[in-house]
């Protein structure tokens, strides 16, 4: 299976390299739950802080902001987010508009399905809350969950210790 995960992960990261905000407001690629554990397996090496996130959800358009900051902050440390759009194919035009207003530095797509078995898919213990952050350390492996929103000393906090850089 992690074979598979590899090579799933090296076409989506293909697919998605380039792909700046404004061409993913104009067609954000959909990817199931394996896809967004390809995508995280895709970035070995790093702390991947993964945020679910939709234009409906005020908790999420406030904690855009420092999603943003987090990202231009610790990238280049060894770290990066990955942003998942939770929203209805019926609200496009929301999502482009939502992130239009951003100068969103990261990657993002939007979510196969709202539905339950996705969400067990990517964690089980995920029942749908908005926004959820789940943190990844470098060896691809969960180490935090937020079912709230959260802020970017939380953020830094939690990645700072896991960071390549971090030392004993």
């Amino acid at each position: 299976m992690t074979h598979i995960r590899r090579a799933l992960a090296g076409v989506l990261v293909a697919c998605l390299a380039g792909a700046g905000a404004a061409a993913q407001s104009d067609g954000i690629p959909v990817v199931t739950a394996d896809e967004v554990h390809a995508l995280i397996a895709a970035r070995a090496g790093k702390v991947v802080v993964v945020n679910f996130w939709a234009s409906w959800c005020p908790p999420c358009v406030e904690e855009f902001p420092d999603l943003i900051r987090f990202h231009r902050d610790y990238e280049p440390r060894g770290s990066e987010v990955l942003a998942v759009s939770m929203n209805a194919e019926d609200e496009l035009d929301d999502v482009a508009e939502f992130l239009d207003n951003y100068d969103t530095p990261f990657t993002v797509v939007r979510a196969a399905s709202q539905e339950l078995p996705f969400l067990q898919a990517i964690d089980e213990n995920w029942f749908g809350e908005m926004p959820t952050t789940l943190i990844f350390d470098a060896a691809g492996a969960p180490v935090h969950m937020y079912k709230r929103q959260v802020h970017y000393d939380e953020l830094a906090a939690d990645v700072t210790p896991l960071l390549p850089d971090a030392g004993p």
